[in-house]
């Protein structure tokens, strides 16, 4: 990806587009067939993913420390961002959409179809955490630590959810939202969203809200952009905070990122991607920026013989 010209240079980073055993994520392919977790040889397998939704970047691993959720190849992988080599795979799974990384290490996924928060040990073992509705979708940890929050993208679900990792009862946070996407939690403690959906598709009216967990009041940031005539974003999928508090959201179609400053909700271009679609936002703790995509062809390939 490019790096945006606008007058806000400061907000720019390097923005990389994420890459898989040398394939861009947002193109893969169909396996056909439950990838392993290991080879017999005890190696990780590296066959591609078949899209790529939301990430986490993993504080324990060292070179390949982004995980990533494959919502149409039912797995949850964790590569190296530098040479795309996948170092861990957990596949079998459900319709993964977005994961965290809880502070014991296990994996903690939504399943969209499902409707389920998944818990995914190190180990392979796999564990509902709680029943919480189709269409569950984003999730971000609590900067706590003892808990995530989910929102719902595809659903007429309304609601933000707080899940205790201890397998309290579910908490509702906030209802009356609008679709919900990517999101994550700022240095201010609020959780950024990007809204819209697919219907902001007609009219790039995809746009950004700020959300107290400890009140569930929102607040609706108005975008402004440097692009003479744009007033929002076509479909705004996903969205990370940097720990200066600058608000990357990605849009989905025609794929580019914008840093916001949330206090004037300006909106910088960083870079556009030429990829076919864009998913969801990682800022690592280096400053690089990660778009994923979710666009996948569709294969009758096997498994056998691939590295």
């Amino acid at each position: 990806m490019g790096r945006g010209t606008g007058e806000n240079v400061g907000f720019a980073r390097t923005v990389r587009a994420a890459v898989v055993a040398g394939a861009v994520l947002v193109v893969a392919v169909v396996s056909g067939c439950t990838v392993p977790s290991t080879l017999p040889d005890g190696s990780v397998p590296q066959v591609a993913p078949v899209g790529l939704n939301g990430m986490a970047q993993d504080p324990t691993a060292d070179g390949g420390n982004v995980w990533a959720a494959d919502y149409f190849g039912h797995q949850l992988l964790r590569f190296d961002p530098d040479t795309g080599r996948i170092a861990e795979r957990y596949g079998g799974l459900c319709d993964t959409d977005d994961v965290v990384v809880a502070p014991d290490g296990s994996l903690i996924a939504t399943c969209a179809g499902e409707g389920t928060v998944v818990r995914v040990q190190r180990d392979g073992a796999v564990g509902v955490l709680s029943v919480v509705g189709r269409g569950v979708n984003p999730i971000a940890l609590e900067p706590g630590g003892k808990a995530v929050v989910v929102g719902f993208g595809t659903t007429d679900d309304d609601r933000l959810l707080r899940v205790p990792l201890d397998g309290g009862p579910v908490e509702v946070v906030a209802d009356g939202l609008p679709v919900l996407n990517g999101f994550g939690f700022g240095p201010d403690g609020r959780l950024y969203a990007p809204t819209g959906g697919v219907e902001a598709l007609l009219g790039s009216t995809g746009g950004l809200i700020a959300i107290d967990v400890s009140t569930g009041s929102t607040e609706v940031i108005p975008l402004q952009f440097d692009e003479p005539g744009r007033t929002g974003l076509a479909f705004a999928v996903g969205v990370d905070v940097g720990p200066d508090g600058t608000v990357y959201i990605a849009q989905g179609v025609d794929p580019a990122l914008y840093a916001v400053d949330p206090s004037t909700g300006h909106a910088t271009l960083v870079g556009t991607s030429p990829e076919a679609a864009a998913d969801n936002v990682l800022v690592l703790s280096d400053g690089r920026i990660l778009l994923s995509g979710f666009v996948a062809l569709r294969s009758s390939a096997g498994c056998d013989g691939v590295e």
